[in-house]
C-alpha cells in the first residue's frame, strides 16, 4: 500500500515538473485550445463588436436609473390624465350650466308647442281643407 502511494506521488510530481527545454522538446506540438467555429466566424465577430458599441453608447446616453425613468413615466401619465380631465370639464361645462341649458331647451319647446295650434290627425285636416275649398268654390259661382 505504501509503495502504491509513493508511485502515485512520483507520477504527480512528474506532471507538475516543468518540461525540459531541449532540442527534442522544440519539435513537440504544443497543445492549443480548440477554436469555436461560431466565435471564429467573421460575421459573429462583427455582430459582437456592434453590440458592444451600441451598449456603450446607450450606457452613456442613459444616465438615469430604471427607477427614475419609471417615476418620470408615471408623472407624465398623471399630467396627461389631468389635462384630459380639464379639457372634458371645459367642453361639458359645470353641472349648473348643463342644468340651465336643459331648462332653456325645455322652455323653448313649450313655447313652440303653444304657438302651433293643437292639430288632430292628418286625415281630419285634409277633410277640413276640402270642405273649405268646396264652400269657397260654391260661393264664388
Amino acid at each position: 500500500m505504501q509503495r502504491h502511494k509513493t508511485e502515485q506521488h512520483v507520477l504527480y510530481l512528474e506532471f507538475q515538473a516543468p518540461l525540459p527545454q531541449s532540442e527534442e522538446s522544440c519539435d513537440l506540438i504544443k497543445p492549443q485550445k480548440p477554436l469555436n467555429p461560431l466565435t471564429a466566424s467573421k460575421s459573429h465577430q462583427e455582430l459582437h463588436r456592434e453590440l458592444r458599441l451600441t451598449h456603450n453608447r446607450r450606457v452613456q446616453r442613459e444616465e438615469k436609473s430604471e427607477l427614475q425613468r419609471a417615476l418620470e413615466k408615471i408623472k407624465w401619465e398623471q399630467r396627461m390624465k389631468t389635462n384630459k380631465d380639464q379639457e372634458e370639464a371645459q367642453r361639458s361645462g359645470s353641472a349648473f350650466q348643463q342644468e340651465l341649458l336643459r331648462r332653456h331647451q325645455r322652455l323653448e319647446k313649450l313655447e313652440s308647442d303653444k304657438e302651433r295650434p293643437q292639430e288632430g290627425p292628418e286625415f281630419l285636416q285634409v277633410k277640413e281643407r276640402l270642405r273649405r275649398t268646396t264652400v269657397l268654390d260654391a260661393g264664388e259661382k
